[in-house]
């Protein structure tokens, strides 16, 4: 019995340990793929970016993630869009659901093991979502000015990667794997502007 109590505090750290670096490491490969959708969900193409960032246009096409970084951080914001700043939110939290559920977990035992309250977790949310917005205002506006625009067939290559790296051949195997259909979770990550992230923004 005293060997059952010895075992379950580190069992009980390893769980809180991985669960912390695994939710860090998506906030940070997120953030850094736009420095946290897609125009045809969410109407980016359509929204008229001088009424909401202010920033300097690049003369070329093309950045590298240095300037991208520079050009985004050197921007300001007038006002974000609501309904897109509310998309953001509710993606990152689905984001955040979906690993929670991973590690067997309830988000009421996520935040007592990230020593975080509702409201400190909801506004770390917000921050991270108006950095997408942000980015992706400018993006859009660099894309639409530059002419660089994202094809079907390049979304459609993009979705059968998404498929490859799950080890299934179709949308059907893709749901019952994951719980989701592959269009709910391709609106999710924003697929269209991380492709057009990467036609932008070069390595």
């Amino acid at each position: 019995m005293s060997s059952s109590k010895g075992n379950s505090p580190h069992k009980r750290y390893t769980r809180k340990q991985k669960l912390l670096i695994g939710l860090l490491i998506f906030i940070i490969i997120d953030v850094a793929l736009f420095m946290f959708t897609v125009t045809r969900y969410t109407g980016y193409d359509l929204i008229n970016s001088e009424k909401y960032v202010e920033f300097r246009m690049p003369k070329e096409k093309t950045l590298t993630e240095q300037e991208w970084q520079a050009l985004v951080k050197n921007t300001r914001v007038i006002k974000y869009p609501k309904v897109q700043l509310s998309i953001e939110i509710n993606n990152i939290k689905n984001q955040y659901r979906k690993r929670i559920k991973e590690y067997d977990m309830t988000m009421t035992e996520y935040l007592k093991e990230a020593d975080l309250t509702q409201p400190q977790f909801d506004k770390q949310v917000e921050e991270m979502a108006k950095a997408n917005v942000k980015a992706k205002l400018v993006l859009h506006a660099i894309a639409e000015k530059k002419r660089v625009s994202v094809s079907k067939t390049e979304i459609d290559k993009a979705e059968k990667g998404i498929l490859k790296e799950k080890g299934v051949n179709s949308e059907t195997e893709y749901k019952k794997l994951t719980g989701e259909s592959l269009g709910e979770h391709v609106k999710e990550i924003d697929l269209e502007s991380k492709l057009l992230y990467a036609k932008i923004v070069k390595k």
